[in-house]
């Protein structure tokens, strides 16, 4: 149905390995995707329908900002969020081993 390259492209982009029996489960999957999102071509009226943005109407409650008079360089915000280390933010290691 869909390109073996179609599968390998996800396989890459999910950093995964797919065995056959999974490759052709996502096969199959994606045809029903492809088999649904086809279908809304034949609603019609959807061009009257305005977009949603969430399904139900919700506003958040925001605070007021409040201006800092001065720097925070003991990074008194950030003492209980975060690990720091000589006076920066320490973060996990993101690249190579």
């Amino acid at each position: 149905m869909y390109e073996s390259s179609v599968i390998d492209y996800l396989e890459k982009l999910a950093l995964l390995k797919f065995t056959d029996e999974e490759k052709k489960r996502i096969e199959s999957e994606i045809g029903k995707i492809v088999e649904l999102f086809s279908e809304l071509v034949n609603v019609e009226g959807l061009d009257i329908v305005e977009p949603l943005y969430h399904v139900v109407e919700i506003e958040l409650p925001l605070r007021d900002d409040e201006p800092l008079n001065e720097i925070d360089t003991n990074h008194e915000l950030l003492s209980g969020n975060a690990v720091l280390e000589n006076g920066y933010v320490k973060a996990p290691k993101t690249v190579g081993e």
